[in-house]
């Protein structure tokens, strides 16, 4: 120790402060990059935030602890895969993130006691508006979303009630505009949260200024998209029938099919009535049978007795007797009736068409080096024979104009497979390539710093201590004969090797060692040795 002290004294306060100084930079860069080390934070917490939710999160993280990183210009924020269900435990307890907006929790806050109508209906109102946008922003594609609801509402003494309405703006979180099938989606949505909601009432634009959908034309697009989705199934369904039916004939990929349907989606109503003459059966019979009696006379005799009631006059003129008899038949008859009310709605095919592609027949001639591949299309007998199970798979009319073309054609050969992502991508987008990185300069660090500045401070502690020792000394204590035997021993004799009699090579690689590093001192000896044999 004691030793190492001296050595160190001996260098001098520059060479000291130098080494002091490089030793403090590599232990702090190794501290540094310890402390920064480890797993970093690429582990997707949440993304599509807003700056407000981004801002709030990095707090709340940095009040937790927690290591964090900002993607996305500030919309995603990622943190350490070990910490990233204890950051969603503490963000859930701060109700984190909120949105753009509170939603019906705006209520949770409100005192019943001190509000109005008027305030609970616009607080209702800022709660669908805030709900909804919430729900939007889950959407794959929508970035962030602003609703604004208008209420049912009549005026005062005005027989009629305004209905509700709403508008609704999306931020589109990357280039590619929004497709008609998400729209359709925010339509209904928003209709079905608002009481008396129409989708004709909503319109929606997004932060390009491009109009996704007006009013007044929301039914007719979600008509027409319900009516496209209908008639792309129905294609899917038969050319998916014809594929199977067609690889069962001629192989697996083989065959291409495209089916194209003309439907008629109008909706009919026709009520018919009809009557059947030929079959009757009786209702009712009615019978009615009257007798009358008249009887012509004058009596011009005038007297009391004529004139009382019920007396009975005589009278010397003829009478004339009229008696009358009538009878009546009335049969009721009920014809059969059959009334039909038939509606269609569900549509129907006006024209269907299906063009069928099939490969040909592929044979090799010849062996070895002269192997040749040759192609011939399907006869025509076969290609018969597969239009006609296709005219039955499909359900054929020709009547209704369907056309059915199948055709043998060579296929083209599959383009290469583009190469996947190379080693290096997958390791820089699955982050893992950053810890190794960390890890492998750490070690590099450390070597350096050993080979660089703790081995030659060694290395320069231990020539000082050989140094220490007289190498005139050294080199004077060695007989001559004793070194002679040493060289002796190590040289190989004629019946074997020889047996080293005096020294030791460790000794004599010390001797040579003290020869090169004391050239002068060496050549000196050796004069002396041989002054020292003329003499004698």
């Amino acid at each position: 120790m004691n030793k190492l002290l001296d050595n160190l004294r001996g260098l001098g306060r520059t060479k000291l402060a130098a080494l002091a100084g490089i030793a403090v930079a590599v232990l702090a860069l190794m501290a540094a990059v310890a402390l920064s080390g480890g797993t970093s934070a690429n582990s997707m917490l949440y993304s599509g935030l807003s700056l407000g939710d981004s801002a709030k999160i990095a707090t709340a993280l940095k009040a937790g602890h927690i290591r964090y990183r900002l993607a996305e210009g500030g919309h995603a924020i990622m943190v350490t895969p070990g910490a990233r269900d204890q950051a969603r435990l503490l963000l859930a307890e701060k109700n984190l993130p909120a949105g753009n907006a509170d939603g019906f929790a705006l209520f949770d806050h409100q005192n019943p006691l001190t509000g109005s109508s008027f305030l609970d209906r616009i607080n209702e109102t800022r709660a669908i508006d805030g709900a909804l946008e919430r729900t939007i922003t889950l959407i794959h594609g929508v970035r962030a979303a602003r609703v604004q609801v208008v209420l049912p509402h009549r005026a005062a003494f005005s027989l009629t009630t305004q209905p509700a309405r709403a508008s609704v703006m999306l931020s589109l979180a990357g280039a590619v505009p929004l497709d008609q099938q998400s729209v359709n989606a925010i339509l209904n949505l928003v209709a079905s949260s608002v009481p008396g909601l129409q989708p004709d009432n909503i319109t929606i634009a997004d932060d390009r200024g491009e109009l996704l959908a007006s009013a007044g034309q929301a039914s007719s697009l979600l008509l027409n998209a319900h009516e496209a989705a209908i008639r792309r199934q129905t294609e899917r369904a038969l050319s998916h029938r014809i594929r199977d039916l067609l690889t069962a004939a001629i192989g697996p990929g083989k065959a291409r099919v495209v089916t194209t349907i003309s439907m008629d989606f109008d909706r009919s109503n026709r009520l018919a009535t009809r009557y059947d003459p030929k079959s009757r059966v009786v209702r009712s019979r009615q019978t009615s049978d009257s007798t009358s009696d008249r009887v012509d006379g004058q009596d011009k005799t005038v007297s009391v007795q004529n004139n009382l009631p019920g007396a009975k006059t005589t009278s010397n003129q003829p009478k004339r007797r009229d008696r009358r008899n009538r009878a009546s038949r009335l049969t009721n008859y009920e014809i059969s009736k059959t009334v039909e009310h038939v509606v269609h709605a569900a549509p129907t095919i006006k024209r269907l068409s299906v063009a069928v592609i099939v490969d040909g027949v592929t044979t090799v001639t010849g062996k070895g080096a002269k192997a040749k591949t040759v192609w011939r299309p399907r006869s025509a007998a076969t290609l018969a024979q597969l239009r006609t199970l296709v005219k039955a798979a499909i359900g054929y009319d020709k009547a209704r104009g369907d056309v059915v073309d199948v055709q043998s054609l060579r296929f083209a050969p599959p383009l290469p497979m583009p190469a996947g992502p190379s080693m290096m991508a997958r390791l820089m987008s699955s982050g893992a390539l950053i810890p190794v990185l960390r890890t492998l300069v750490t070690g590099l660090i450390g070597l350096a710093a050993l080979f660089l500045v703790f081995k030659p401070m060694l290395r320069k502690v231990l020539d000082d201590a050989k140094g220490d020792a007289d190498p005139q000394r050294l080199i004077d204590a060695t007989e001559p004969d004793a070194l002679l035997e040493t060289e002796m021993a190590q040289a190989p004799g004629l019946l074997g090797p020889a047996v080293p009699r005096l020294g030791a090579p460790s000794e004599l690689e010390a001797v040579i060692a003290m020869i090169e590093e004391n050239p002068e001192a060496s050549v000196s000896v050796l004069r002396d040795w041989l002054v020292e044999e003329v003499a004698a």
